[in-house]
C-alpha cells in the first residue's frame, strides 16, 4: 500500500458522507416548504368569504285547500225488481240507455189478476147500485136506518177490496220511477222471476254525490256551499266542480273524521257511480304565512335551521319551525321575521358566524298566491 492510497480513501468516504447529508437536508427543507404552502393555502381558503345568494323572508297570502279522496254515487239509484212472482211477457229494456220518468220497462203476465180485479169491481158496483136504491127508499120509510148503514159499510168494504186488487195489478208492470240510465240486464221474455229479483238498475246521473272524509280539526274551515274541485284518472286533465251539500253531524270517534257530501254537475254523464275522485276544497279564510326556499333549510336530526345574513354579511344559524311545502317553498311558522335575509344558494358552504359574499342574483319571483288548489297538500 502506497502513501497516496492511504490519504485518498478517507477523502472519498468523507465526500460521499457529505453528499448524502446534503440530500437529506434538502429533502427536509422541501417537505417543510410543501407543508407550509398547504397551511397557507388552507388559511387563505378559510379566510375567503364564500359566495352565496340571499332570499328575503316573504309574507304571502295562501289560498289553502283541503285534499281528500272520495267515491261517487248517483244522485238517485234504484234496483228494478218485481214485488210479486210472475212470468215476463214484455221487456222494454235496453242496456245503457236513458229513460224518462214513468216509462214502461217490464210487463208480467197479469191475466189472473185482471180477472180478480174485474170481480172486485163488479161486486163494488153492485153494492153501490143497491145503496143508491136504498137511499131512495129511506124517505118513504120502506127500510130502516140500520139497513142503510149496513149497506154503506158493505160498499166501503168492497171499494177497499177493489183498491187492493188494483194495487196488486199495478205490480205486474214496472215503470221508471225517475229519469235516468239503465244498466245491463240478463232476463228474457218468458222467464219466471220471483219477487225481489233484480232485473236491472236505474241511475240518475245528472248530478253525482261525492262522499269523502276530513279530519275533525277542519270542521271550522268548511261549510255548506263551499266550492269543491275534483279530478279522476278516467278523465285526465279535466276538473269537475261542485259545492258541499251536507256535513254529517256525527264524528267518527275512532278515526276522528267527519263525513262530507258534495254535489257535482254531470251534464255529459262522464262521471259514473263508484269512481274514485281526488278532491280539493277551498278553505273559507285566507292566511298570511312566511315562506323561504326549500334549499335554504338544513337539517340537524329532527331540527331544521337556516342561515340568516345580517347587515355585515355575517351569517347566523337560526332554528325554525316549518309547515307545509308549497312547490319550491316551505312555510315558516316560527324563528324568522318578515324582511330578514336567509342564505338561498350555497347554504352548505357556510358556518355560523362566518362572513359571506352575497351575489346580486335576482331571487325567484314569488307570486302573491303560490298555492293552487291542486298543489296544496292539506293542513299546516
Amino acid at each position: 500500500m502506497t502513501a497516496s492510497s492511504l490519504f485518498t480513501q478517507p477523502g472519498l468516504v468523507l465526500a460521499r458522507a457529505l453528499t448524502i447529508k446534503s440530500r437529506a437536508i434538502l429533502l427536509i427543507a422541501l417537505t417543510g416548504l410543501a407543508a407550509f404552502s398547504q397551511v397557507a393555502s388552507a388559511t387563505a381558503a378559510k379566510s375567503q368569504a364564500p359566495a352565496v345568494t340571499a332570499f328575503p323572508v316573504t309574507a304571502t297570502t295562501l289560498q289553502q285547500s283541503l285534499m281528500a279522496l272520495g267515491n261517487l254515487k248517483a244522485n238517485q239509484s234504484v234496483d228494478i225488481a218485481p214485488q210479486i212472482n210472475g212470468r215476463i211477457v214484455a221487456l222494454h229494456l235496453r242496456d245503457g240507455v236513458s229513460v224518462k220518468s214513468g216509462q214502461l220497462l217490464v210487463e208480467l203476465d197479469d191475466r189472473e189478476q185482471e180477472a180478480i180485479t174485474a170481480q172486485a169491481r163488479i161486486a163494488f158496483e153492485d153494492a153501490q147500485r143497491q145503496l143508491d136504491y136504498m137511499e131512495a127508499l129511506i124517505n118513504s120509510k120502506a127500510i130502516s136506518v140500520e139497513q142503510l148503514k149496513a149497506q154503506r159499510a158493505t160498499v166501503d168494504r168492497l171499494a177497499a177490496a177493489l183498491q187492493a186488487e188494483l194495487a196488486i195489478l199495478d205490480h205486474y208492470t214496472l215503470e221508471a220511477p225517475f229519469a235516468g240510465m239503465l244498466s245491463f240486464h240478463e232476463q228474457s221474455v218468458g222467464a219466471l222471476v220471483n219477487a225481489g229479483t233484480v232485473l236491472t238498475t236505474l241511475d240518475d246521473l245528472s248530478t253525482m254525490k261525492l262522499t269523502f272524509d276530513l279530519p275533525e280539526n277542519t270542521l271550522g274551515q268548511i261549510s255548506k256551499g263551499a266550492r269543491v274541485s275534483a279530478t279522476t284518472d278516467a278523465w285526465p286533465g279535466k276538473t269537475f266542480t261542485g259545492t258541499i251539500d251536507s256535513i254529517n253531524p256525527r264524528i267518527d270517534p275512532v278515526n276522528l273524521t267527519l263525513q262530507v257530501r258534495a254535489l257535482l254537475d254531470n251534464p255529459e254523464s262522464q262521471l259514473l257511480p263508484g269512481m274514485l275522485m281526488r278532491i280539493s276544497i277551498e278553505r273559507q279564510n285566507q292566511q298570511q304565512r312566511l315562506v323561504v326556499p326549500s334549499r335554504s333549510i338544513l337539517f340537524d336530526g329532527n331540527r331544521r335551521y337556516v342561515f340568516v345574513i345580517d347587515e355585515q354579511n355575517r351569517v347566523e344559524r337560526r332554528t325554525i319551525t316549518t309547515g307545509q311545502t308549497i312547490d319550491q317553498y316551505i312555510v315558516v311558522l316560527s324563528g324568522l321575521v318578515e324582511g330578514e335575509r336567509v342564505v338561498n344558494e350555497g347554504a352548505v358552504k357556510v358556518t355560523d358566524g362566518r362572513r359571506v359574499t352575497v351575489l346580486d342574483k335576482e331571487p325567484s319571483v314569488l307570486s302573491a298566491n303560490p298555492v293552487t288548489p291542486a298543489a296544496a297538500n292539506g293542513l299546516l
